[in-house]
């Protein structure tokens, strides 16, 4: 089976890990200038959790999986002008970031109170954001 073989596993957490590294700078730059033209940013953030996301999908590292979904889903709610890059969705996005390192460095660990709370700061974003609009 795919995710067991030991160089598929390396050579996913390297891409991951690198793809994390853009998704965090990416998000860094949309925190010091929030009102700047984001269009390219968030269009390239987004692709990288995409990427994630399938990759985990694929190698059936669910808790990885739901946590780039979740990011995925905020960041897509941002390129749509649905939810705007408050300093406290872009904080959420960047917790999500460090939960999907701690995911990368155990990707079979159990689930804590600390990641289901992170999970549902973000999985909360995009719903808030229509009621919003």
């Amino acid at each position: 089976m795919i995710e067991t073989d030991p160089e598929v596993l390396a050579a996913f957490a390297e891409e991951a890990a690198e793809r994390v590294g853009a998704l965090e700078a990416g998000l860094l730059e949309l925190e010091r200038l929030p009102h700047a033209p984001q269009g390219d940013l968030l269009n390239a953030v987004f692709r990288d959790a995409h990427s994630i996301k399938a990759g985990a999908n694929l190698l059936h590292l669910r808790n990885l999986e739901t946590a780039a979904h979740r990011l995925e889903n905020v960041l897509d709610s941002l390129r749509k002008g649905q939810l705007e890059a408050r300093e406290d969705v872009t904080q959420a996005l960047l917790d999500g970031v460090d939960l999907l390192r701690e995911l990368l460095g155990n990707p079979t660990a159990t689930v804590t109170a600390d990641m289901h709370q992170r999970l549902a700061v973000l999985e909360a974003l995009p719903g808030r954001s229509q009621e919003s609009v």
